[in-house]
């Protein structure tokens, strides 16, 4: 595959929009380019203080959009590498909301949705390979998945459940390229812009349709009272003996600062802190599948998405537990406190949702 030096070099100029902070609308239980369907939020959220107008948000994240046309647009997801070989990533920060789930090795892999900007402007990755668990995102978020290569049992499974999908692999597509310091595997990135053009063009033919109407994986209110939670300022999440990763509460910027192994983590695009304005931890059931190996001889993971669980939320500062719950794979997972039983609304800013198997360690200081 040629790597478009000049493409990716001119779309580092390109400038990204600025969403407009303005008054988040309730929301509603009816899609539509002014409001956004999402688990668990209405007029009659104790804990929402919702405007009487409404205005576009992003389904995502709950920011106020000054297009409303965003708010029903396809989201891309791109299946971003998080092996420490291969740091720092790029666009992270670009990114409307980042799924982060457990991999073969111990290591864990991001599912960066990117919805909301009329433009990302720059490359992202590395584009590494799907796993089972991008069928239970597309599900609930009606996305396209963006990644490189996959196992035949997977894959086999994405076509079973028509899940829609675009696998570098298996054509010289114009939006992946070669690049970056790193060796391959480790060096694929995904032009989104131009990934989303070809899509919204009709060229990948028939992904919009099978992906779906968006849906919001989580509830947003703007004004926003939560509730009593406890003081948090570390974040630390342990998988296994040899994987430990974090956040840092950062009170003046008001965003959880990422780490990993102890070290901040940033983003090669701005070379900023990799950020998130909420942590929400889920802890499912795991299975290992010895009989299923990586090219390491490592088995993979299937991560249990269905049915009920426990999780941890960090929000402003604070801690809360909480409970998850969906019934079926065509349900959206919905959040509620652990203590009161009331739903869990955010609000606005990028999301990162840590999916993390029973028997983790999640510590909070």
């Amino acid at each position: 595959m040629q790597f478009l030096r000049s493409r990716f070099g001119a779309l580092v100029a390109v400038g990204l929009v600025v969403v407009v902070a303005v008054v988040v609308a309730a929301i509603s239980l009816t899609r539509s380019p002014a409001t956004v369907a999402s688990p668990g939020a209405s007029a009659a959220t104790p804990s929402a203080s919702p405007s009487a107008s409404s205005v576009a948000v992003c389904p995502m994240n709950g920011t106020a959009l000054t297009d409303p046309k965003l708010a029903t647009r396809t989201p891309i997801l791109v299946q971003i590498e998080n092996n420490p070989i291969a740091r720092p990533p790029s666009g992270l920060n670009l990114a409307d909301l980042v799924i982060e789930a457990p991999v073969e090795g111990d290591t864990t892999r991001f599912g960066a949705v990117f919805m909301c900007r009329e433009t990302v402007g720059k490359p992202v990755g590395p584009v590494r390979s799907a796993r089972y668990f991008n069928i239970d995102y597309w599900q609930q978020i009606h996305d396209v998945t963006f990644h490189f290569g996959g196992a035949s049992k997977v894959l086999a499974r994405f076509n079973q459940s028509d899940v829609p999908y675009v696998n570098g692999l298996t054509a010289e597509w114009s939006f992946f390229a070669r690049g970056g310091r790193w060796p391959a595997p480790h060096n694929v990135f995904l032009d989104v812009d131009a990934a989303r053009h070809e899509l919204e063009a009709g060229k990948l033919t028939g992904m919009i349709d099978r992906a779906g109407t968006v849906r919001a994986p989580f509830a947003f209110a703007d004004a926003l009272q939560l509730p009593a939670g406890r003081p948090v300022a570390t974040i630390g999440l342990q998988t296994s003996s040899a994987w430990q990763f974090g956040w840092q509460w950062n009170a003046d910027q008001h965003l959880w600062l990422r780490t990993d192994a102890g070290a901040p983590n940033s983003d090669a695009l701005d070379g900023k802190r990799i950020s998130a304005a909420t942590v929400i931890v889920q802890v499912v059931k795991q299975d290992i599948l010895a009989d299923e190996l990586d090219p390491g001889g490592f088995p993979r993971r299937y991560q249990h998405l269905v049915g009920t669980g426990t999780g941890v939320l960090f929000v402003g500062g604070q801690g809360y537990d909480v409970r998850w719950s969906r019934p079926a794979a065509d349900d959206v997972t919905t959040w509620t406190y652990a203590d009161s039983g009331d739903p869990v609304v955010l609000p606005p800013g990028r999301v990162w949702w840590e999916i993390v198997p029973v028997g983790s360690e999640i510590s909070q200081d």
